[in-house]
């Protein structure tokens, strides 16, 4: 008697896929990133998590101020740019960056050092340029 056995080969493991959890979107609020950058140059663009278009920003309103209606193009487009990017952001338009608290307060920081800096140096140059009053 002759049987004839035939052999299956065990099926391949298949891989078990488990399912990542999903990291929170932090939604942007674009009033907040705004009003950041509306009082400080840049900081709305680090609220969104662009640090570096932030930095740009203020060096170009740095560099252009002693430019007549330049810098107040810069600073408006600042404002719009934080605004529509955190909206963007929030719909998923492009990727949301997650909101760097430190680069935000850097950002204040430093422009209110240069605020200070500024005014002192328009304050020697005033003193500095009228005569002196002698009783």
């Amino acid at each position: 008697m002759s049987t004839t056995q035939t052999f299956q080969q065990p099926a391949a493991p298949q891989p078990v896929y488990t399912q990542q959890p999903v990291a929170a979107k932090q939604e942007k609020n674009p009033g907040a990133a705004a009003i950041l950058s509306f009082f400080f140059a840049g900081s709305g663009q680090a609220y969104n998590g662009q640090t570096l278009k932030g930095v740009g920003i203020l060096i170009g309103l740095i560099i252009t101020s002693f430019i007549p209606l330049i810098p107040i193009i810069v600073w408006v487009y600042g404002v719009y740019d934080a605004y529509t990017t955190s909206q963007k952001m929030n719909k998923g338009e492009i990727p949301s960056i997650a909101t760097s608290t430190f680069a935000v307060i850097a950002f204040i920081v430093v422009e209110i050092i240069i605020a200070i800096v500024f005014f002192l140096v328009i304050y020697a140059m005033i003193v500095g340029s009228s005569p002196g009053y002698y009783y």
